[in-house]
């Protein structure tokens, strides 16, 4: 996770953490998409500091990286909108 303690991310963990506290059930779609969310900011962290690492030595090579890593976020982001498809469309869960 980043080193911000206050960014939107790590408020979704800490709203998690305590909702169970509480004893508040908290789906595991929401779980997942909090994981998926971490990875998202770790990665886009690592790429900003790749274009900032190539700009000081003035060389290409840490941007190659950048490209799995945003794949992976592509990826990440195409799970996380098809989980809130999924919620959705869950009876059980648009009752609630």
């Amino acid at each position: 996770m980043s080193s911000g303690a206050n960014t939107n991310v790590a408020l979704g963990r800490k709203l998690i953490d305590e909702l169970r506290q509480m004893g508040a059930q908290v789906p595991a779609e929401f779980i997942r998409v909090q994981d998926m969310l971490e990875a998202c900011e770790k990665n886009a962290l690592q790429v900003a500091a790749n274009i900032s690492d190539a700009r000081r030595e003035k060389s290409q090579l840490r941007l190659k990286g950048n490209e799995t890593l945003l794949k992976e976020q592509n990826d990440l982001f195409d799970k996380i909108s098809q989980t809130y498809k999924k919620l959705a469309q869950d009876d059980d869960w648009i009752k609630k």
